[in-house]
């Protein structure tokens, strides 16, 4: 009898396991398989900014890439570990390219197209985060959807924001090299007319000297 049990007991495991594993659907696992993709494309491309960007409104932001998205990240290891999905070792092809892309760029153009390119991925984040909030099934998943969407949705908020100020500083530094173009043509223009009249005084003096000597000329 105790075998008997002792089997039964080993079946009634095995089942609830399984049954475990049966709750994660296809589109739970397909959102934790791109949530952490999204985790590692941000890791990656924080640290660049790290080492490549001076901007201190860009280097803010990126560590607060790379420590918000480390923790999620080893939040979705963990709970993928218990639901028996095994997680991407690596980014995707799309993610890949902004990757390479900015490997090749310094200065004021990597940090713009850095925050160009987060508004972006966040965009997207919180598009995939909102619709796994709303058709998860998987109640682990889900929460882990609900709980981290805010933070995605404050990333956003802060990449629109500093995208903007540098936008806007561009704008400045453009509108100020325009004045000072303007200013050197119109100082330009004052000297050559100041030349001009110059010019044409010197030449009433002459032509006033030369009519003058030719009349004392003709009285003698």
């Amino acid at each position: 009898m105790k075998k008997m049990f002792g089997f039964y007991g080993i079946l009634a495991l095995v089942a609830f396991v399984s049954f475990v594993f049966a709750e994660v659907t296809k589109q739970d696992s397909k959102f934790m398989m791109q949530a952490a993709q999204s985790d590692m494309a941000e890791i990656m491309l924080g640290n660049m900014a790290l080492q490549k960007s001076q901007n201190a409104e860009v280097r803010k932001f990126a560590q607060m890439m790379v420590d918000d998205h480390t923790k999620t990240s080893q939040q979705l290891k963990s709970m993928a570990a218990t639901k028996n999905v095994t997680l991407p070792a690596d980014v995707d092809a799309k993610q890949k390219y902004i990757i390479d892309k900015l490997s090749v760029m310094s200065g004021d153009k990597f940090d713009m197209e850095y925050m160009k390119g987060q508004v972006k991925a966040h965009e997207s984040a919180v598009k995939l985060f909102q619709n796994e909030s709303g058709r998860g099934t998987d109640a682990d998943v889900k929460g882990f959807a609900v709980t981290t969407l805010p933070a995605l949705q404050m990333h956003l908020n802060m990449a629109r924001a500093t995208s903007g100020n540098m936008k806007n500083m561009k704008s400045d530094m453009n509108s100020d090299n325009m004045n000072m173009n303007s200013n050197s043509s119109s100082s330009s223009n004052s000297n050559s007319n100041r030349s001009n009249s110059n010019s044409n005084t010197k030449r009433n003096k002459n032509s006033n000297s030369n009519t003058n000597s030719n009349s004392n000329m003709n009285r003698k």
